[in-house]
């Protein structure tokens, strides 16, 4: 029956779906640069680890797995925690024992000053033996008492079968002698107390000679609050089996409907199902084989959204599946669909033979054996089918296998590998057109303390833009807080800082024209950025669409090498966010000085002069499309390369609101950029199946691995009250009270 009643766990999981929002709202100057920066040169070779966030108040938080350097900072602070707890309780308790020997001292010397005679021992001992008596009296009568019965009736009939057991509540119970059976009927339910399941049903057969369990009519099965409908339902206690005929669930926003359903071992079978979606919900999607973030995040009025469903009319996904097999691992679930026919609205798109999703337990990332292809500047072009299978590296973790073929300088074959966690990403390339090694990763240490590792690729630099090394491991560690209303209403004072400690290689090639010499050289490097925000001037009006925020900014950075060389860099400047109608732009100047004496000048040199202007220009043309520019520029031509322009880079989006195709190129780093973005409303969406079976229902979406906590010692209550009178204040009012009945005697 436990293994049976796991089946609601399993669809509510199978059937749920992330409610994301499309066409997020662009905010402010931050979004605007996420749009270049993480569309270009952040994201990884294909898709990394999904953004999961939750919102709590007025904060987003990103919401990823516990990383092991975590739960091990976690231990060692709940190990320090008790101790000190155990240390103060110890000495709260000394503090007890000598308060309550002195009161006691006290007392004993006032009784004696007082002549207050005690009893004596003998009266005491007989006082002992008579509580003596009566409590063996007690006892006695206890004993004497009868037993509560087992049955009860109270407006029905209820039956305790054990304590542990099952209870069994009905308007009338039946036993049938000849065959055994127990039948309940007239609003029976069976309730399950150690597994916290309710079976109701028209009525109920429980036959004690075969240990079968049979329930008619309208069988609902319920736990945590969540319910599976049938018509009939049959258990087989001895063999751990049961079955439920046309089953029916609602759970999130799906609802499920099979046939019949069965469970076998520790398989759940369902046969002839569908899931389908009858509620208005928006998903979200978004390729980033090419980079990565969509930006149509634009404020505009509803009347101007586009939709697909304008013009293609029904856009409802139908999958029509022949077997789907769930495969709840320890650390892992993998879903495969066989003979997945896709039809989108009225069309039919493809027909898959086979896919397989693998995800971790909290679904912190998904991975699946699609093919895949990209753009990365040393690789070139590349294109391959994919292969996943499970690690045991990390809880849930996954590789991605794909033989690829990539053209950089003709064509070549190579291959890439893809490592993905709940902490990780790692990915791994080699194209035999470029004959060269791609490598870019992250591993999550902790909240705000993170691992990032490349070879060939372009590495996060914050502010200094994204920079290519022939290969580095850097340790860094990134914060940031914000100060509300430090100015006035809504002027807030953002700060943000980071430290790196890492080893870097300077990069071989020079992508950026300078007329520098190569140095091959490779150096520790330790440098602190940090940058303070302040708002000057907010104004906003949705109505007439028109935006604007008036900032000061000002930015620093010091950096020590293993090589003894320093680099100096400090910025100050306004920096303005706008928008008017369907155009919206980011403008920045920066007034720059800086001492840069840094070994690897392809790497790392500052590249943007003492007076440098930045902007960021997007403009809605149509509802079907919208052109975003990023440049940076150098006004004062003390440039490495002698050019103005150190950034160029631009994005085009075709199609409607919540069909979007991206894509772009980067003059600079000669980077190609291409995603799609679709925002789809799931009403109407079904998956159909012959057979969908489930291996180990108990597992799914369950993780075996403890959750960690701080722990949280009240110490104040616990020294609260402690503090005792002083012991001249009680002696002064017992003489009080005793002076003038001594003076009266």
């Amino acid at each position: 029956m436990k293994k049976y009643l796991s089946l609601i766990t399993t669809l509510i999981f199978l059937s749920s779906i992330q409610n994301v929002k499309a066409a997020e709202l662009l905010k402010g100057p931050a979004d605007l640069e996420e749009v270049f920066n993480n569309s270009f040169y952040e994201s990884p070779i294909t898709a990394p680890m999904p953004n999961v966030e939750v919102k709590e108040g007025n904060q987003t938080k990103e919401v990823r797995g516990m990383p092991l350097f975590k739960k091990t900072r976690i231990k060692i602070t709940n190990y320090l925690r008790e101790k000190d707890y155990k240390k103060t309780q110890k000495l709260l308790e000394q503090e007890r024992q000598e308060q309550a020997k002195l009161e006691q001292d006290e007392i004993d010397e006032l009784n004696k000053e007082l002549n207050i005679n005690f009893k004596s021992q003998e009266e005491k001992k007989e006082t002992n033996n008579k509580k003596e008596k009566n409590k063996k009296s007690k006892d006695k009568a206890v004993e004497t008492a009868p037993s509560q019965d087992t049955l009860e009736l109270e407006g029905g009939v209820k039956e305790h079968v054990t304590s542990n057991d099952v209870i069994l509540d009905a308007d009338n119970i039946d036993y049938d002698e000849k065959t055994l059976d127990i039948i309940a009927t007239g609003s029976p339910v069976l309730v399950f107390p150690p597994q916290n399941v309710t079976l109701k049903a028209d009525k109920i057969v429980y036959n004690q000679a075969s240990n079968i369990l049979k329930a008619y009519g309208k069988v609902e099965v319920i736990r945590d609050g969540n319910s599976i409908f049938g018509d009939y339902m049959q258990i087989n206690m001895n063999e751990e089996n049961a079955f439920m005929d046309n089953m029916k669930t609602k759970a999130a926003m799906m609802t499920v409907r099979a046939r019949k359903s069965e469970m076998e071992g520790d398989k759940i079978i369902l046969h002839d199902g569908k899931f389908s979606s009858e509620e208005s919900y928006i998903l979200n999607l978004q390729t980033k084989m090419i980079g990565g973030n969509n930006f149509n995040r634009m404020i505009i009025d509803d009347e101007e959204r586009s939709s697909i469903t304008d013009e293609v009319g029904d856009t409802a996904v139908n999958i029509k599946v022949k077997d789907i097999f769930v495969n709840a691992k320890k650390n892992n679930d993998v879903i495969t669909l066989k003979k997945a026919q896709i039809n989108y609205g009225d069309f039919n798109l493809f027909t898959i033979p086979s896919i397989t999703v693998h995800t971790n337990k909290k679904q912190e990332y998904f991975e699946a054996n699609y093919p895949e292809f990209g753009s990365r500047g040393k690789l070139g072009m590349f294109l391959g089918p994919g292969f996943v299978f499970d690690t045991p590296l990390q809880n849930g973790s996954s590789v991605k296998v794909l033989p690829i073929l990539n053209n950089k300088s003709g064509m070549g074959v190579g291959g890439m590998l893809k490592y993905r966690s709940a902490t990780n990403y790692t990915d791994f390339a080699y194209g035999s057109s470029a004959d060269v090694f791609i490598l870019k990763g992250k591993q999550f240490l902790d909240d705000k303390l993170y691992m990032q590792y490349g070879m060939n690729s372009y590495m996060d630099e914050w502010w200094f833009g994204p920079r290519m090394p022939k290969y580095t491991a850097e340790l860094i560690y990134h914060d940031r807080t914000v100060v509300p209303s430090t100015i006035g209403k809504d002027l807030d004072l953002r700060f943000r800082h980071r430290f790196g400690l890492g080893y870097m290689q300077n990069n071989d090639q020079n992508r950026y024209g300078e007329d520098i010499a190569p140095a091959n050289i490779g150096t520790l490097r330790t440098r602190y950025m940090a940058e303070i925000d302040q708002m000057l001037y907010s104004y906003g009006n949705k109505e007439a669409l028109k935006f604007m925020d008036l900032s000061l900014v000002m930015q620093g950075s010091a950096a020590l090498y293993g090589t003894g060389d320093t680099q100096f860099v400090g910025r100050l400047g306004p920096r303005v966010h706008t928008q008017y109608k369907y155009w919206m732009q980011d403008i920045g100047f920066f007034a720059s000085a800086y001492q840069d004496n840094t070994p690897m000048q392809m790497y790392d040199m500052y590249r943007y002069g003492h007076a440098n202007v930045y902007i960021r220009e997007a403009l809605r043309v149509h509802k079907y499309l919208t052109l975003a520019w990023s440049g940076s520029l150098t006004l004062t031509g003390d440039s490495p390369n002698g050019e103005m322009f150190q950034e160029n880079s631009f994005i085009i989006a075709v199609g409607p609101d919540d069909f979007k195709i991206n894509f772009g190129y980067d003059w600079v780093r000669r980077q190609t950029y291409f995603a799609f973005v679709i925002a789809m409303d799931t009403k109407g969406s079904s998956l159909e199946f012959e057979k969908m079976e489930i291996k180990n229902p108990d597992r799914l979406a369950k993780s075996e691995e403890k959750e960690v906590q701080l722990k949280v010692y009240d110490m104040d209550n616990q020294t609260s009250g402690m503090k005792k009178a002083p012991k001249k204040m009680m002696y002064a009012e017992v003489i009080d009270i005793e002076d003038p009945d001594k003076e009266q005697i």
